[in-house]
């Protein structure tokens, strides 16, 4: 395997306020260059997360 390959990391965050994509991004040190899906679907960076939402953050892929 390559080296360039990083390892998954995964983490679980409990939001306890509402707040939007974009605010949660700038709370986890990301770039907004990240896919995010709440229960499942994508969604813009304005996107209001509630505390029972499913998110999942994925960096975009580039391929060729």
């Amino acid at each position: 395997m390559s080296d360039t390959i990083r390892e998954k990391q995964i983490q679980r965050i409990i939001v306890t306020e509402t707040k939007t994509v974009a605010e949660l991004l700038v709370e986890l040190n990301l770039s907004s260059d990240h896919v995010v899906l709440v229960d499942g679907k994508r969604v813009p960076l304005t996107f209001q997360i509630q505390e029972n939402d499913s998110v999942v953050v994925l960096p975009l892929i580039a391929g060729g």
